[in-house]
């Protein structure tokens, strides 16, 4: 069962409950195998379609808030032909807890989340001390856990609560695969005006 404190504060009562069913719903339908690679934000699904196709052994999730980009992303998985992959509109706090069995996890991706300006909106933030506790918990020992962002800021925000975490320990630029991740379509735009990207890379120990 989710726990209702990991919500948002903004989120009725009547939506969080229809969000609950669509979860319960896709969990019932959608049976997942031992080991699950995860986007949390995966937008119009363009770095989830690419992995997904470079690994076709693999099983890919994606859960995105927006219901008009998971529309979107899964009709770019259909059209491509991906059979590996599927989308979930959630918040990802509240799926992931009844989703995922303990150590199901083998990868998780968090590319270009919200950086939340805002002080008061901060607690939003997709790495928090709970919610690093509640990827630990899903994920199994030697998962891999990948952040991208192009503020430099909020990289190092949540490297300070990654590298306080027990279960998290941060991998150097030498041990990333040698095979490079797709580029998110954030990540593109970025580039081409020629500004720099944080890359995190911790495994869960």
């Amino acid at each position: 069962m989710a726990d209702l404190s990991l919500r948002f504060d903004e989120v009725i009562e009547e939506n969080y409950d229809r969000m609950l069913t669509r979860i319960r719903e896709f969990a019932h339908a959608t049976p997942l195998p031992e080991r699950v690679s995860l986007e949390i934000g995966s937008n119009r699904a363009n770095f989830l379609r690419q992995l997904a196709q470079r690994h076709p052994d693999r099983h890919y999730l994606g859960i995105e808030w927006r219901k008009k980009y998971v529309d979107f992303g899964k009709v770019n998985l259909l059209e491509h032909g991906v059979t590996n992959a599927d989308l979930l509109q959630a918040d990802a706090t509240l799926a992931i807890p009844i989703l995922f069995e303990a150590g199901q996890l083998s990868e998780l991706f968090i590319l270009f989340p919200d950086p939340w300006w805002k002080k008061r909106h901060q607690k939003r933030r997709i790495i928090q001390p709970h919610t690093l506790d509640l990827f630990a918990e899903k994920m199994h020992s030697g998962a891999h856990l990948w952040l991208r962002t192009d503020v430099g800021t909020l990289a190092d925000d949540f490297r300070v609560d990654l590298d306080a975490h027990p279960e998290f320990e941060l991998l150097p630029f030498e041990e990333m695969p040698l095979e490079p991740y797709p580029r998110t379509t954030r990540e593109v735009k970025i580039l081409r005006k020629g500004l720099p990207v944080h890359t995190l890379y911790y495994v869960r120990r």
